[in-house]
């Protein structure tokens, strides 16, 4: 009797792991947020909380101050024209002004990651916006966009990111205005390839160029 009572538990355990190891992923949540986009829209466009995650400035009327991620989202800067969808990061925030998003500032990675995987990413989301219709501020070997394209560029690259941070400087001219950081941001002072760890930086705002 035991014995089938025990069997019994063991099938309804192994039924219940097969309903938990078969359910559906939870699907990450989307901030839907351009430059200059009302924040009643943005809760609208947005599956992520924004409410929820907004920190209100204690003024009279109270007004909104910023909204802030430190979980899986996916950030769709929503403009028709120049718009772009980032991967899923967990760092970042939304600023306001008068109830219009003023700022971005993101980093399109859930983690730090090795010179490896870091290129990949890079080549992506400059590809993605270039598409998008942004361009350099100012397109000369200071400012243009990242250059990966062959190994010597790469390890100078990677070289370079173990002094300072790489920024790029993007705009949509008389609209928007876009900064892509890359920097070397873990164990950089060894000076090793293969232990330093990456992280890219977004920030988005008005055309900072005008």
């Amino acid at each position: 009797m035991i014995k089938k009572i025990t069997a019994s538990i063991l099938i309804l355990l192994l039924f219940l792991l097969i309903i938990y190891i078969s359910r559906p992923l939870r699907e990450i949540d989307t901030i839907a947020v351009h430059t200059g986009k009302l924040y009643e829209d943005v809760i609208r466009d947005s599956t992520f909380p924004v409410k929820s995650k907004t920190l209100i400035r204690p003024t009279t009327p109270p007004v909104e101050d910023s909204t802030w991620f430190s979980s899986p989202v996916i950030v769709n800067f929503d403009d028709p024209q120049h718009g772009f969808i980032l991967p899923p990061t967990k760092f970042g925030a939304v600023g306001y002004n008068s109830g219009k998003v003023t700022t971005i500032t993101t980093s399109p990675m859930l983690k730090t990651l090795p010179f490896s995987e870091l290129i990949p990413l890079i080549n992506v989301i400059q590809e993605m916006l270039k598409k998008a219709g942004w361009i350099p501020e100012d397109d000369n070997e200071n400012y243009t966009w990242i250059k990966v394209g062959s190994e010597a560029e790469k390890n100078a690259l990677q070289s370079l990111l173990f002094d300072h941070a790489v920024t790029v400087t993007l705009l949509i001219p008389r609209k928007y205005g876009l900064s892509l950081i890359v920097k070397c941001y873990a164990r950089c002072s060894e000076r090793d390839p293969e232990t330093a760890r990456y992280l890219i930086d977004v920030s988005v705002g008005e055309d900072f160029s005008q």
